[in-house]
């Protein structure tokens, strides 16, 4: 099942200010969502209207994304420090 990849700008953003080793390395992960999302994740949570949003921890960072079956996308919306 193909998705399309969706990120928001605050993520584009956010990894943009990074080390080019770090940079790459969420950008690898990014892609690595985007061709299995469901089994590319490391845990689960709820965002602030009750969506399942999936987390994938790639080094000192973690991407938070929701899946929308319906639209066969993969909308990756934050990333924050794993450790939070």
């Amino acid at each position: 099942m193909a998705y399309r990849l969706l990120v928001s700008i605050e993520v584009i953003e956010f990894i943009e200010r990074l080390p080019v080793k770090t940079r790459e390395a969420l950008r690898s992960a990014i892609h690595s969502i985007a061709r299995d999302p469901l089994g590319r994740s490391d845990a689960l949570d709820r965002d602030a209207i009750g969506r399942r949003m999936q987390i994938a921890v790639t080094g000192d960072y973690a991407l938070m994304y929701w899946v929308d079956e319906a639209d066969q996308h993969v909308k990756v919306l934050d990333i924050h420090a794993a450790d939070r």
